[in-house]
C-alpha cells in the first residue's frame, strides 16, 4: 500500500535514457521539506489540502552533465482505462535534480483552473484517494514516462517516401478497375457502368495480407484486375490506407461501414478495428435498427460493435422485450449478453475452476473489448475476433 504520512518516500528502480540515470520518486502523503524545483510552487502554497496531496516526480541519479531534454509523465487512470499526462515539456536534468508535480483535489481545479468551461493546466492534479482508488494496477501504481533529447532530431522520411508512391503512375505495377453501376430512372434500361482506375504496387500491397497477396496473383503486368463490390471513393481511401495514409474524421464517419466491409474481406486488420470504433461512435442505435446491426456484427465479426448493442439491450431491457423480436439472432449472441449484464452488476459467473483461474477469469471478463485489443497488440497477438476468442488468445499468453 502507498504510505499516506507526509515525507514518506517511494523510489523506482533506476533506467537509463540517453547515457544518463534518473528513477521516478513518489510522495503518497506529500514532501513537507521539498526544496527542489517544485512546480507545484505556481499554485497556491497555502493550500488546506497539503496532507491530501500526491507528489510526483523525476530524479536524476547519475553524477553527469546537465543534459536538456523534453519529457512527458502519466499515469493511467485503470477503471476509465485512460492516460492522465501529468506534465509535458522540456526541462535541464542536472545531478541529483527533482522535478516535481503535485496532485490536489478536484473541487479546487473546478472552481480555480477552468477557463471558457474547458481545463487548461500545466499539471493535472487528483486527491490522493482517487490514486488509490482508480490508479492502481495490481496494487502498484503505474508510472509512464517518456524522454527525448531538447534538439530538434528529423523524422524517419520511409512512410512519408512510401505514400508519396499513391496512386504513382509512372512506377506502378498492378491496376485496379473499379466499376460501380449507376441506376437510371428508366426500369426499362440497362444500368450505366462507370468505372474507376487506380494503379499500385505489389510489392506494398502484399505485405498487408494473404487475401490481398491472392487479389493481386488475378492478374499479370498491367492488366486491370475489375473490382465491383466496393464503391470507388471507399477502394481509393482503403489503398490510401494501405500506403500509409490517415483517414480524415468526415470520411471514417461518412464511409465507416463500406471500410469495415473491404477491411474484413481483404484482412486488413486495424483498418477494419478503426472504421469499427468510429461506427460505432457516429451511428445512432434504436431498437428499430438493433437485430439488423447485431446481425451484422455477428456477421463480420465486429466484437466492439456488439459488445455496444448489449449494453444498449441491458440499458433498454424493458423496451427491448416489448419491441424487438430475436428469432433471427444466432444463440451463441446470449453469451455476449449474459457478460454485459455481468459487467452492468460487477458480477463475473464462476465455473468449477481453482482460484487462480477464477481471479483470471473475472479479470477477463470485466475488461471491455478495446482493453482486451490493447493488451493483445501489447503482446504482438491477433486483435481480430469474438470476445470469447480473444479471451482465450489472451489467457493462452500467460
Amino acid at each position: 500500500d502507498l504510505p499516506s504520512e507526509s515525507g514518506q518516500e517511494v523510489q523506482s528502480s533506476v533506467f537509463t535514457c540517453f547515457r544518463a540515470e534518473f528513477c521516478v520518486v513518489i510522495f503518497p502523503g506529500g514532501d513537507e521539506d521539498d526544496d527542489s524545483n517544485d512546480e507545484s510552487n505556481f499554485f497556491d502554497e497555502d493550500s488546506d489540502n497539503d496532507d491530501e496531496c500526491v507528489e510526483i516526480g523525476i530524479r536524476r541519479c547519475d553524477e553527469g552533465e546537465g543534459l536538456s531534454m523534453k519529457y512527458s509523465l502519466g499515469i493511467k487512470n485503470t477503471t476509465a482505462n485512460v492516460l492522465r499526462t501529468l506534465h509535458k515539456g522540456a526541462v535541464r536534468f542536472r545531478s541529483g535534480d527533482n522535478w516535481w508535480h503535485v496532485f490536489e483535489p478536484r473541487d479546487d481545479i473546478l472552481k480555480d483552473y477552468l477557463e471558457g468551461g474547458a481545463l487548461k493546466v500545466y499539471v493535472i492534479f487528483e486527491p490522493r484517494d482517487d490514486i488509490l482508488k482508480d490508479y492502481l494496477e495490481g496494487g502498484a501504481l503505474k508510472v509512464y514516462v517518456t524522454m527525448q533529447l531538447g534538439e530538434y532530431i528529423p523524422k524517419n522520411p520511409t512512410s512519408r517516401l512510401i505514400l508519396n508512391l499513391f496512386c504513382q503512375q509512372e512506377s506502378a505495377d498492378i491496376v485496379f478497375e473499379v466499376q460501380q453501376q449507376k441506376r437510371t430512372g428508366n426500369r426499362k434500361k440497362r444500368a450505366k457502368t462507370s468505372s474507376v482506375t487506380y494503379h499500385a504496387h505489389r510489392l506494398i500491397l502484399q505485405q498487408y495480407s494473404t487475401e490481398i497477396a491472392a487479389l493481386c496473383a488475378t492478374s499479370e503486368g498491367l492488366n486491370p484486375i475489375i473490382v465491383t463490390d466496393v464503391k470507388p471513393e471507399v477502394f481509393r481511401h482503403f489503398l490510401y490506407y494501405l500506403y500509409g495514409g490517415q483517414i480524415s474524421e468526415d470520411e471514417f464517419v461518412e464511409h465507416s461501414k463500406d471500410l469495415i466491409n473491404i477491411a474484413d474481406k481483404y484482412g486488413v486488420t486495424n483498418l477494419k478495428l478503426e472504421s469499427e470504433v468510429w461506427y460505432v461512435h457516429s451511428a445512432t442505435f434504436s431498437v428499430h435498427n438493433l437485430i439488423d446491426n447485431l446481425l451484422y456484427a455477428d456477421a463480420t465479426n465486429c466484437a466492439l460493435l456488439k459488445e455496444v448493442l448489449m449494453d444498449f439491450i441491458v440499458e433498454n431491457k424493458e423496451e427491448v422485450l416489448r419491441r424487438v423480436c430475436f428469432d433471427d439472432v444466432p444463440g451463441h449472441v446470449c453469451r455476449d449478453l449474459l457478460s454485459a449484464m455481468a459487467r452492468r452488476d460487477n458480477v463475473v459467473a464462476r465455473g468449477v475452476v481453482e482460484d487462480d483461474e477464477v481471479d483470471m477469469e473475472m479479470i477477463f471478463n470485466k475488461m471491455r473489448i478495446g482493453e482486451l485489443r490493447e493488451k493483445l497488440d501489447e503482446k504482438g497477438l491477433d486483435i481480430d475476433g469474438s470476445r470469447e476468442a480473444l479471451i482465450a488468445t489472451l489467457r493462452d499468453s500467460f
